[in-house]
């Protein structure tokens, strides 16, 4: 692929924006990302810029770019902590009651472990589970009924009834 001297100048000053958002702050993926986006942008575009003026509306360009990407991603981070993290949308299972059913989860074998653990306390489907873990419905319905069976013998033996949790 042959560039002539306009594109080797626009890839230059895609080289500097990427440098000169790093410096403001960004980490180099977005600013790779946002330069290639700018650089794209102006080879796709039907109009040629002259050379003093295509530096400024690239950096200006890369700039909004930068800035609407901090906003959109600050707003989803607001939007995460906003749905995710109340105290009424709490498993009730993050109580310190549950601690003991933790230990004696933590206890069993990992293939119990994990299939309790994602059909309770993250309230998947036995289909769901068994994507996840990569095993067949019917061994995710297995090993359930088998871990619970564990369980419910070593919550006994510490004293308590499977029932109290």
């Amino acid at each position: 692929m042959r560039f002539d001297e306009y594109e080797k100048e626009v890839m230059g000053i895609a080289k500097e924006i990427s440098y000169y958002l790093q410096k403001s702050g960004a980490n180099q993926a977005d600013s790779d990302d946002i330069a290639q986006d700018i650089l794209v942008k102006i080879l796709e575009a039907d109009i040629v810029l002259p050379f003093e003026k295509l530096r400024a509306w690239l950096y200006r360009s890369a700039i909004r770019a930068y800035i609407d990407r901090y906003r959109r991603d600050r707003r989803y981070h607001e939007i995460i902590q906003q749905e995710f993290f109340h105290k009424e949308k709490a498993l009730k299972y993050d109580t310190a009651d549950y601690g003991p059913l933790y230990e004696a989860v933590a206890e069993l074998p990992t293939q119990y472990q994990s299939v309790l653990d994602c059909y309770y306390f993250q309230e998947m489907t036995t289909k769901e589970v068994a994507q996840v873990l990569g095993i067949s419905q019917s061994l995710v319905k297995m090993n359930l009924y088998r871990g619970r069976k564990q369980l419910a013998r070593l919550l006994k033996e510490k004293g308590y009834e499977y029932e109290d949790f």
